[in-house]
């Protein structure tokens, strides 16, 4: 007699043309449920027979974040007595109540950080676009439609208004009447902005696991001296191994003194939240760069907007945000912040790899295995 197929649950997509797909869907019966909303998904928990028996919940990256989360134990306690597993695709994660689901006999895995490079990609991005301002001429090109007059729109017959955040043209008749442009090199973003590179700058790296060491690699080769904060320091044949000069702080008000620029790439716990504040921005130097990869809450982001309208901090790269997925409209009408909606390691690669490790891992646990990257 043939055993029953076990069922999984699929709250978030995946790409179905994986080899790794197919075999586990000739092995498990997969039911894909889009989440619309806590009541609908309690109801159908109780009425739904196909719902009552799975045994894994496979939850991509964007898991139960539509109905508010898997925290409470109303809705924890819902879940059906055969389930075993929950995996998510990311290695960062919120909204899961871990303790109540380990009371529950249910395994919690994440999916280790196979997207360090892509997200160290987008800090590069934001670091890069920081110093050279490539957005700004980008948009003046766009407008002028000319390499050579662009540069001067923004050289000669444009401001930098610092309290706003935007750039605009020069109106005063007095004002224009003084202007005799000559050439526009490219070195100035408007009459009071500058433009300089990375090349020999001070970049401070706060969290230095798998995403800080592979920007570390990138920004020494763009010439950057690298500083790094971390609870510890790394062994010093972990640092010979990395292939490149780097200084250890182990508090982040320490190593922001004289720095450039500053990347965060850390999770968010509760010894992290906020940890870019006021008091840290103050403390790096004049015309800094600060980027965050990491998690929305560790920045102050009222802070920040106080540092930009300062002019103490020249541009912010934000991948991730304080009150995500909410953007404040005061970050998004600014010229001198860059924000990328949360897509560090959103690329095919990734999305795929990170597949095929939950998928390997639910079948290993409901085949009476042992699960990996269990956080609960």
């Amino acid at each position: 007699m043939t055993a029953e197929k076990q069922t999984v649950l699929f709250v978030a997509p995946l790409n179905r043309n994986l080899r790794e797909f197919e075999e586990f869907e000739r092995q498990f019966n997969c039911i894909f449920y889009k989440l619309t909303t806590r009541k609908a998904f309690l109801s159908d928990l109780q009425t739904d027979r196909k719902l009552q028996k799975i045994a894994g919940i496979y939850c991509g990256f964007s898991g139960f974040h539509a109905i508010g989360g898997l925290e409470d134990d109303e809705i924890i306690d819902a879940l059906p007595y055969t389930l075993k597993i929950i995996a998510v695709c990311s290695a960062g994660f919120n909204g899961y109540n871990l303790t109540k689901l380990r009371q529950r006999g249910i395994d919690f895995c994440n999916t280790p950080n196979y997207g360090a490079p892509q997200v160290a990609e987008v800090a590069l991005y934001h670091i890069i676009c920081g110093f050279r301002q490539f957005p700004v001429f980008t948009e003046a090109l766009r407008e002028k439609k000319d390499t050579i007059e662009s540069r001067l729109q923004l050289q000669e017959y444009t401001k930098f208004d610092k309290e706003k955040g935007i750039y605009s043209k020069i109106t005063d008749k007095q004002e224009l009447s003084e202007i005799d442009p000559w050439f526009a090199f490219g070195e100035k973003l408007s009459r009071n902005r500058i433009v300089t590179s990375p090349l020999g700058k001070v970049i401070t790296i706060v969290g230095f696991g798998h995403i800080g060491k592979e920007l570390g690699t990138r920004v020494h080769a763009l010439g950057m001296k690298v500083r790094y904060v971390a609870k510890h320091r790394l062994l010093e044949d972990e640092e010979k191994r990395l292939g490149y000069p780097l200084e250890f702080y182990e508090d982040i008000r320490h190593a922001a003194v004289g720095s450039d620029c500053m990347a965060l790439c850390l999770p968010k716990t509760p010894q992290t939240v906020g940890i870019l504040n006021k008091e840290v921005i103050n403390s790096l130097n004049d015309n800094c760069c600060i980027v965050n990869v990491g998690r929305g809450g560790l920045i102050i982001e009222d802070d920040l907007l106080e540092g930009l309208k300062s002019g103490k901090v020249r541009y912010a790269g934000l991948d991730v945000l304080e009150d995500e997925p909410k953007v404040k409209p005061e970050l998004l009408s600014r010229q001198d912040v860059c924000i990328t909606p949360h897509i560090g390691s959103c690329t095919e690669e990734v999305f795929d790899h990170t597949a095929r490790f939950c998928l390997q891992n639910m079948s290993c646990r409901l085949d009476g295995g042992v699960s990996r990257s269990i956080q609960n």
